[in-house]
């Protein structure tokens, strides 16, 4: 098994993941440069402060979270399937640790997930079972409050270097936080994989800022109300295309790890989880409409009939 997943993790999928870093880093430089030069003309102080800040974001939020991630052990529930004698033992007790550790158990479930250990050939069913039920709420939890927040910052955010940091920022913490629940992480093949795809939808959440997405979407008025609900109707088309990939790339992950059926293909688990990502994604755009355009009105419009006479 581990010999076909070196195997897999071919120079090329390597080689294509380093160069869209470098594309990504200079992307960033370079706007990066532009933003500070702004700044510098205001006061230097403000130029060396965001350099600082940039550097931060970076360091945390970008090359911690991709390095890692690579000392969580490489497992998932289809391996358990797999494994047998002392390996099934070991990745099973590894399985009752990450459920005391991680989830929020009473009493008498921690008794029943140990019991579990001593149901013998019964025991990766049972554990997959109760680990599968508790644990996917708390990663579903994750990864819609990332994707929440990635939809307000690149929605509200005008600026490319923004969306690149929360984008990148955002996408490779929740791929690490989604590895820290469940205790183990994807193959390398796997893991590369996803940072392709993390790296190139960065590079064109940045890009999108370019776009005048405004002029694509049809005028319902004129005048400088045509033109702010036109830039309105931008900004949340290009949050919501940023929410859904980092939906898409979580879920991915997700699937990666929790995916139990030995007879599932690579191919039907990312089917499966972009319908998982549409479905979330129509939740986080009715709490979004209801928190920030539906709730604010119906309170503004109260409050005008409770002052009439």
């Amino acid at each position: 098994m581990k010999g076909s997943e070196k195997k897999k993790t071919g120079p090329w999928t390597v080689i294509l993941c380093v160069s869209l870093a470098i594309l990504l880093f200079m992307a960033l430089l370079n706007s990066a440069l532009e933003m500070g030069e702004r700044l510098g003309k205001v006061h230097i102080s403000l130029e060396i402060a965001f350099y600082v800040l940039i550097a931060i974001v970076v360091a945390g939020g970008i090359v911690y979270p991709i390095v890692g991630i690579f000392f969580a052990p490489i497992f998932s529930l289809e391996k358990l399937h797999r494994a047998d004698g002392s390996a099934r033992q070991k990745w099973c007790r590894r399985l009752v640790r990450n459920l005391t550790e991680n989830c929020e158990l009473t009493e008498e479930e921690e008794e029943q997930v140990r019991g579990y250990l001593r149901l013998e050939n019964e025991t990766d069913d049972a554990l997959i079972e109760f680990f599968d039920r508790k644990i996917r709420p708390e990663l579903d939890s994750e990864i819609y409050d990332a994707a929440k927040r990635v939809f307000i910052i690149t929605a509200v955010s005008q600026n490319s270097v923004y969306d690149m940091l929360g984008m990148a920022s955002a996408n490779f913490s929740l791929i690490k936080r989604i590895t820290e629940i469940c205790g183990f992480r994807p193959s390398n093949a796997q893991v590369f994989r996803l940072y392709i795809r993390v790296l190139s939808m960065t590079l064109l959440a940045g890009n999108l800022e370019d776009i005048n997405i405004e002029e694509l979407l049809p005028s319902f008025a004129e005048g400088a109300l045509g033109k702010m609900i036109g830039v309105v109707a931008a900004s949340v088309t290009q949050g919501a295309v940023n929410a859904l990939t980092t939906l898409r790339i979580a879920s991915v992950t997700k699937n990666y790890l929790l995916n139990a059926d030995v007879s599932k293909t690579r191919k039907e688990i990312r089917k499966e989880s972009y319908k998982e990502a549409l479905d979330m994604m129509k939740s986080l755009m009715k709490q979004v409409m209801n928190d920030k355009v539906r709730d604010p009105v119906m309170n503004l419009f109260g409050k005008k009939k409770e002052a009439m006479p």
